[in-house]
């Protein structure tokens, strides 16, 4: 009678772990973090110019641009957002990790933006009131 017991809570623990396995087609998550924060700066980038068909024809090969540096095709990044998206917590943390890798890169530009003199600063005619930091 203990060997049925025991057997009734191992096999369902077996199966589960079974079904924690991640599919072989499926991107990894680390992987899939970089081409998110890729494709999402993309998208940044495309929604500041001005829009008109030269430019969605050519917003194609960059996004071409993104999945070819990463290896991966759009269907297959589709697949596997479609696979994360049905485990909600894990694609929260994932977009987490993504938003970090976002706002780091927004404080490498503005801090390189506050470093970086102006036409007038480069002046030699120029002294400004208050020094800039070099």
């Amino acid at each position: 009678m203990k060997v049925i017991k025991l057997l009734f809570l191992i096999v369902p623990l077996l199966f589960a772990c079974e079904q924690n396995k991640m599919p072989k087609d499926i991107i990894d998550q680390k992987k899939m973090i970089l081409i998110m924060a890729d494709l999402h700066t993309m998208d940044g980038y495309m929604s500041t110019i001005i829009y008109n068909d030269t430019i969605r024809k050519n917003s194609k090969n960059l996004y071409a641009t993104i999945y070819k540096t990463h290896n991966t095709t759009p269907a297959l990044y589709e697949k596997s957002l479609k696979y994360y998206s049905m485990k909600p917590a894990l694609l929260d943390t994932m977009y987490n990790k993504v938003q970090a890798i976002l706002d780091e890169k927004e404080h490498k530009l503005n801090r390189a933006d506050i470093e970086k003199p102006n036409r007038i600063q480069k002046q030699k005619w120029y002294t400004p009131i208050m020094p800039v930091k070099s």
